[in-house]
């Protein structure tokens, strides 16, 4: 598959040649855009958004926020204000459709073949940056009429507010590190969860309507927006989208070799130049570069690349004042929205055949499960200021002090991947039917499942767990688990009803990523299964002292293996429980399901008595 060089590579070398030219381009490029971000009249001060009533200084409570939507609405025959679903706390989840043609259903845009672009704002609700860019830029699209050709070609689906109810824990003092406004909502839900960690386990009642939503739209492109933590430097906005190994071929292709360049160019020519998204390798030492790591699929880029759908994640920079940040980010969401819409069914296709690589009978083909950072950097100019480093008198340890010079450093990037874990997909994986809640999980993913019409022996690999622990504090409510795992092959009785989930989907990679325990945000490794791991029948000691001793009878082997272990562990020597728990475990009445993983990986095409596909989210 070829891409052309887009036009603006050419313009750009041209540009270097001819600095006059460069200077015309740039008024064509950045007048308009700043007629786009103002109101044009003194009329139009009604249409006003409250940031922009407060001076850029604040920004709007939630239901402030709603109050805009539904203006929104009544004002434009372009927009629906409606909600995707019901926070803990009973609030909405605010949405709107933007459709220049009025029509909002979903399976009407799909018959329309127009892209669907979903930007999020607030799955951090203190980071506010996206709310009050986006309902500037949808007023600006819809009411002002600015830029027309994006409306004529891209419908979008704009969520003001994700976390609801973290929004409206409002105040002063909610982000430490971060530049206005003046007041803000909280990081996490109501419930102490954070969003932005709950893309694949789906916890959070807000998750499980949001991935609703995504299944019933299946949009194009999405957008996440953020303010990000960390160092101190130049940029204003920085990004991350998954464009390596772990994005599919054509989307990889179009993100490197059309849509990055471009937007690194117009975000530059528009005052507001991109960086990577990262952390520095030393936060004391910037010369050793930056690490930008693959995210997993509990985070928004993350999960994007498993959906074979570009999510990019955009960070404003906290220490850069409100308003400079929510122009930046009105700025990355224009020119995303009218790139895509120049070349609308160019790119829909790059997303159609990305969905039919994946789905294609994929049985016997390796996938990567987890990556590394590799010790091969890309050199890149960074725009940094200076800094020195004291010893601090208040913690005992090292304290970084930012100067306001600004240096140009040129710096190494560690970004390029190499996989460490692969596995070999399956022609289906089978869960039996009492594994009711990763079943429905994997439904709200918009993962088909057939069932089994009867019961079913089956020869399938599976994988036997040792040396397993579990977090001591929680994390995001869960105590996520460390194990080792072996594939073995048994022979298993499904039960009727078990699901059974073919991997010929557009869903095979979220299907991996949940199912594979060696995944990174595996049901196993989240605690789904955690019933597997308890031992339920138990042997009294007066029992197995007299076993023991038949079973060293009937088998000298035993005896000499029972020997071996007395000579090498200590522990084992001191421990009556652990000595006659060695034979217990080797008797006829241990219970070979501990340990054992009840997902079977079904390796070869079957023949399966299997009733329809059931891939809804409302059950």
């Amino acid at each position: 598959m070829k891409i052309k060089m887009p036009a603006y590579l050419k313009n750009k070398l041209r540009l270097k040649k001819d600095l006059r030219m460069k200077s015309v381009i740039l008024l064509f490029i950045i007048f308009p855009l700043l007629g786009v971000m103002t109101a044009n009249s003194a009329d139009n001060n009604d249409w006003l958004t409250y940031y922009e009533k407060s001076n850029y200084k604040k920004t709007p409570r939630y239901e402030e926020t709603v109050e805009f939507c539904r203006k929104l609405a009544d004002g434009s025959a372009y927009i629906k204000f409606t909600d995707f679903g019901t926070s803990p706390q009973g609030r909405k989840l605010p949405l709107l459709i933007v459709d220049k043609s009025g029509l909002f259903a979903s399976v009407d845009i799909k018959k329309r073949k127009k892209p669907v672009i979903l930007i999020e704002a607030c799955i951090h609700s203190g980071e506010s940056d996206g709310k009050d860019a986006g309902l500037t830029l949808l007023r600006d699209l819809a009411i002002y009429n600015k830029r027309p050709k994006i409306l004529n070609n891209v419908v979008i689906l704009f969520i003001p507010i994700f976390n609801v109810d973290g929004h409206e824990r409002f105040g002063r003092y909610n982000r430490i590190n971060q530049n206005g406004p003046e007041e803000m909502g909280w990081r996490v839900t109501a419930q102490n969860l954070n969003l932005n960690r709950d893309f694949l386990k789906a916890d959070t009642p807000e998750m499980r309507a949001w991935l609703k939503l995504f299944t019933k739209w299946l949009p194009d492109f999405l957008i996440d927006c953020h303010v990000t933590d960390g160092a101190d430097y130049q940029y204003v906005i920085s990004y991350a989208v998954a464009s390596r190994r772990n994005m599919v071929k054509p989307i990889r292709q179009w993100l490197n070799k059309a849509y990055l360049p471009e937007l690194k160019w117009r975000m530059e020519m528009s005052g507001y130049p991109l960086a990577p998204y990262g952390g520095f390798k030393d936060r004391f030492d910037i010369g050793k570069g930056m690490m930008n790591w693959l995210a997993p699929p509990r985070f928004s880029h993350g999960y994007g690349a498993v959906q074979n759908r570009p999510f990019l994640l955009v960070e404003t920079h906290m220490l850069k004042d409100y308003k400079t940040r929510v122009d930046a980010t009105y700025q990355i969401l224009y020119h995303t929205l009218d790139y895509i819409a120049k070349d609308a069914s160019a790119y829909l296709n790059f997303v159609r055949q990305g969905d039919s690589l994946v789905a294609q009978s994929a049985a016997g083909r390796e996938y990567a499960i987890r990556y590394r950072i590799t010790d091969e950097p890309t050199m890149i100019d960074f725009k940094g200021y200076d800094y020195t480093i004291v010893n601090s008198d208040i913690s005992g340890g090292k304290w970084i002090k930012w100067g306001k010079q600004p240096i140009d450093y040129r710096i190494p990037l560690y970004s390029k991947v190499k996989a460490t874990e692969i596995i070999t997909i399956p022609y289906a994986y089978i869960i039996p039917p009492e594994w009711i809640v990763p079943i429905e999980r994997l439904k709200l993913h918009g993962i088909k499942i057939s069932y089994l019409t009867a019961a079913e022996t089956l020869e399938v690999e599976t994988y036997r767990f040792s040396n397993v622990s579990w977090r001591e504090k929680p994390y995001e409510g869960r105590h996520p688990l460390k194990y080792k795992v072996k594939a073995v092959k048994i022979k298993r009785k499904y039960p009727k009803g078990s699901a059974v989930i073919f991997c010929n989907q557009r869903t095979n990679k979220v299907i991996a990523e949940a199912l594979e325990p060696r995944g990174y945000d595996s049901f196993v490794k989240w605690g789904f299964f955690d019933t597997i791991f308890e031992q339920k029948e138990y042997a009294e000691d007066y029992v197995m002292e007299k076993l023991a001793r038949e079973m060293i009878k009937q088998n000298p082997k035993l005896k000499s293996e029972f020997e071996a272990k007395l000579k090498s562990d200590s522990i084992f020597v001191s421990s009556p429980a652990e000595r006659l728990d060695f034979f217990y475990k080797r008797s006829p009445y241990w219970d070979d399901n501990i340990n054992l993983y009840p997902v079977g990986r079904i390796m070869t095409a079957t023949d399966l008595p299997v009733n329809g596909n059931d891939y809804s989210t409302e059950k």
